[in-house]
């Protein structure tokens, strides 16, 4: 009987051994997954930082260069520049880099340091890029709404995990949110609003702003069917 007793403590030992290994495996893959996407994500960022500074300094160096070379050219050379259809014309600028992550292209990012936030946004909405970085779905040219007039929306996954949007129901009144362009603009919002929604429930991203700066971040809530929307203006 004892040794019944024995064999079944032991296979309960076995059992809770595997279980405690499987938890700690889940935890620990979700670690290293998050830690790896976030990197990949800071990388991301710094690149799309560069590539705006040097964006800025091009244009400033062919600004500078447009402006000496004109003051210093003949009136034949001008003509002779405008009526040329080579492409070097001294008033035309070189082209801007943009930045690509695992092939979309970046609009922008997003910092918020209480909840150690920062990545890159993308153009494209689509489960393949709300898997690698936050989003832009509103309004239809997100391109051209980063940092303008108006309600831009961001979306990005609540994994659970702290990546992403995981985080922004913890955001409070006054929270602040850094979102820089591709003219490498940088602007600082403060939230002033969150609530709970349906995931049917669209009014968010069509709200008006009355002409101010404005962005709305959402992510799915923890319970099934529910949405995270987070307000916040430009300061």
């Amino acid at each position: 009987m004892e040794n019944k007793y024995g064999n079944l403590l032991s296979i309960m030992l076995v059992l809770a051994i595997v279980i405690v290994v499987a938890i700690l495996g889940f935890f620990g893959y979700k670690v290293y997954t998050g830690n790896k996407t976030n990197k990949k994500a800071e990388d991301v960022v710094s690149q799309f930082d560069k590539n705006t500074e040097d964006n800025n300094d091009t244009n400033s160096s062919n600004n500078n260069s447009s402006d000496t070379e004109g003051n210093n050219s003949s009136l034949q050379d001008i003509l002779d520049n405008l009526g040329n259809d080579s492409g070097n014309s001294i008033y035309q600028q070189q082209g801007n880099k943009d930045t690509y992550y695992e092939g979309y292209k970046v609009i922008g990012t997003i910092s918020i340091p209480s909840i150690d936030v920062e990545y890159p946004i993308l153009e494209e909405n689509t489960s393949a890029t709300l898997k690698i970085a936050i989003v832009a779905v509103y309004p239809q040219d997100p391109a051209n709404a980063v940092n303008k007039p108006g309600n831009l929306v961001l979306w990005g996954h609540n994994y659970k995990n702290g990546t992403f949007f995981s985080d922004i129901g913890k955001l409070t009144t006054g929270a602040k949110i850094y979102i820089k362009d591709t003219s490498g603009t940088k602007l600082e919002y403060q939230v002033y609003n969150s609530y709970e929604t349906t995931d049917s429930d669209m009014t968010y991203a069509t709200r008006e702003t009355n002409g101010a700066r404005e962005i709305t971040l959402s992510t799915c809530s923890n319970e099934a069917g529910k949405r995270i929307i987070v307000y916040a203006k430009q300061t």
